[in-house]
């Protein structure tokens, strides 16, 4: 693993950050496939014991990423430096990441980098695995909460923790 941290300390780590209303609900899990010829394995996240977004080698090369986006970005695989950072610059890999496809370290290393990334940076985040996270950080304040606008995130994860986070402030549609 190299300097990765391990992950059973930074699920934990990812975990002491979730709000407490809502941390025995979401948990994050990684793991490696040893009988594989490549011990590639995926990461995920769940809501109630159900998947809600995952990631893997596999997810990355059988999902149907359209031909021209990948022709834009200029290269084959899935590591690009805008997958990873708070603040996506290439168009084409925001467009990657709103349609919820990604791989195992889009998801693992995301996680490793938002424990050591400033709230506000998260918060501010156009990567949706950053806004995801920063919306059910136990950090954000209600009256803080009330000023964030989603309506640009496709993402679905972003948008179920919008809703889980209503949710705990019993913030209704009126």
């Amino acid at each position: 693993m190299g300097s990765e941290m391990i992950w059973s300390k930074l699920r934990k780590k990812i975990k002491d950050f979730i709000t407490p209303g809502l941390r025995d609900r979401i948990d994050v899990h990684c793991t490696r496939y040893h009988d594989a010829h490549d011990d590639y394995g995926e990461a995920w996240i769940t809501l109630d014991g159900q998947k809600v977004l995952g990631g893997g080698y596999y997810h990355w090369y059988m999902a149907h990423i359209p031909q021209e986006l990948i022709n834009k970005l200029g290269f084959q695989g899935a590591y690009h430096k805008d997958f990873y950072l708070p603040q996506i610059e290439l168009r084409e890999v925001k467009e990657i990441m709103e349609l919820g496809i990604h791989e195992t370290t889009h998801i693992r290393d995301v996680l490793e980098n938002y424990i050591n990334t400033p709230f506000e940076d998260c918060l501010e985040s156009n990567n949706p695995i950053y806004t995801a996270f920063a919306l059910i950080d136990k950090r954000l304040g209600k009256r803080r909460f009330l000023n964030i606008d989603i309506s640009n995130y496709k993402h679905p994860l972003v948008k179920l923790f919008y809703e889980l986070r209503r949710e705990c402030f019993r913030i209704s549609d009126s």
